[in-house]
C-alpha cells in the first residue's frame, strides 16, 4: 500500500529535484536538473542473467561532464543487510552501464548516490555501508596476485601462484621451459608427491593446448622431474632441427640461383635430410665446384 503510493509521487521529476537538493545538497548545484530523467530499472546480472530491481533510478548530466545516478528504495522496515542489497543494486547498474554500446574505453564510470527512503516505525538501526557489516574484509577492493614482481612488494621467487601465471602467459617454447623448470623447484620443496602429479597433469594439458607435446615428445611424464627433464631435451632437439632446416633452406635458394629451379627441386629431398656438418659442406663445395645441374645433381646423391 505505502509503495504505490511513494513510487508515484517520486516519478515527478520536480519532486526528485527537491529530494537532491535537500537531502544529497553535495550535488545540488553540480547537476543539471533539466536533464534529470527516470531510468529502466530492471538490472540483469550478466553471468547468471539474475533480474533485479531497485525501486527507482534518476540520472541527471553533470555540469563537468557525464552522468549522476541517483538510486532510491522505499523501506517500511529496517532491513539488517540493507547496505549489501544497495551496493549490489549499484554494481548490477554500473556495470550493465560499462557493458552497453554507448561505454567507450576509457569512459568513467557515472557517479551515484543511493537513497533509502524509511518510513518504518522505530529508528533506523542498521549500518548504512557495506563495510560496517564485516570486521575484518575490505568490501569494494580487491587483492591483486600478479605473475610480475611488484617493486617493494617482496614476492619470494618461489611462489606458486606468480609462477603458475607466468607459466599461464607463457608463449615461446624457451620462456615455457624456464617457467616450467622453476615451478618444478617449487612443487619439489613442498614435497608432497600427489600436487606434483596433480601439477604435471595440469601442465600437460595446457603444453597440449600449446601444441608443444607433440613436436617436444612430452607426453607420459609422470613427475615433474621427468616432464622437466622431457621438455629441456625436446627443446635441444627442436633448436638443432630448426637450425638443420634453416641451413636446408638456405641451400636450397642458392641452388636455385646457381643451377635454377629445376635442378633445386630434384635435389631438395635429398638437402631436407642431411644431417651433420659433414653433409651440408659436401653439398656446399659442390654447389661452387660443379659445372652442370647433372654433375651437381650427381654429386648431391653421393654426398
Amino acid at each position: 500500500m505505502h509503495d504505490p503510493f511513494l513510487k508515484s509521487f517520486f516519478a515527478d521529476r520536480r519532486i526528485v529535484e527537491i529530494l537532491i537538493r535537500d537531502h544529497v545538497p553535495e550535488w545540488a548545484d553540480e547537476i543539471d536538473f533539466a536533464t534529470l530523467r527516470q531510468e529502466p530499472t530492471e538490472l540483469v546480472a550478466r553471468k547468471t542473467l539474475q533480474t533485479r530491481h531497485p525501486d527507482m533510478i534518476w540520472s541527471a548530466e553533470a555540469m563537468g561532464g557525464g552522468r549522476v545516478l541517483f538510486l532510491i528504495e522505499f523501506q517500511r522496515k529496517a532491513e539488517r543487510l540493507m547496505a549489501l542489497r544497495t551496493t549490489t543494486y549499484t554494481a548490477l547498474a554500473l556495470e550493465g552501464i560499462a557493458t552497453g554500446p554507448d561505454f567507450g574505453p576509457g569512459d568513467a564510470l557515472p557517479e551515484f548516490v543511493y537513497l533509502v527512503l524509511y518510513h518504518g516505525d522505530s529508528a533506523w538501526s542498521s549500518p548504512d555501508r557495506v563495510a560496517d557489516l564485516f570486521q575484518r574484509s575490505d568490501p569494494g577492493r580487491f587483492r591483486l596476485v600478479s605473475w610480475r614482481e611488484v617493486e617493494g612488494a617482496g614476492r619470494p621467487l618461489d611462489d606458486i601462484t606468480a609462477l603458475a601465471l607466468e607459466v599461464a602467459r607463457s608463449h615461446g617454447p624457451e620462456d615455457m621451459a624456464a617457467q616450467v623448470a622453476a615451478l618444478r623447484l617449487r612443487v619439489a620443496e613442498l614435497g608432497d608427491a600427489s600436487l606434483d602429479a596433480f601439477v604435471v597433469e595440469r601442465l600437460e594439458t595446457l603444453l597440449e593446448l600449446r601444441d608443444y607435446t607433440e613436436a617436444l615428445e612430452l607426453g607420459g611424464a609422470k613427475t615433474m622431474d621427468e616432464l622437466t627433464e622431457r621438455f629441456q631435451r625436446g627443446l635441444e632437439e627442436l633448436v638443432q632441427r630448426g637450425a638443420r632446416q634453416g641451413q636446408a633452406t638456405v641451400l636450397r635458394r642458392l641452388i636455385a640461383r646457381r643451377f635454377g629451379e629445376a635442378t633445386a627441386g630434384q635435389v631438395s629431398d635429398a638437402v631436407e635430410e642431411l644431417t651433420g656438418n659433414e653433409g651440408i659442406d659436401k653439398v656446399t663445395d659442390a654447389l661452387f665446384e660443379c659445372g652442370t645441374g647433372d654433375e651437381f645433381i650427381e654429386r648431391v646423391r653421393t654426398a
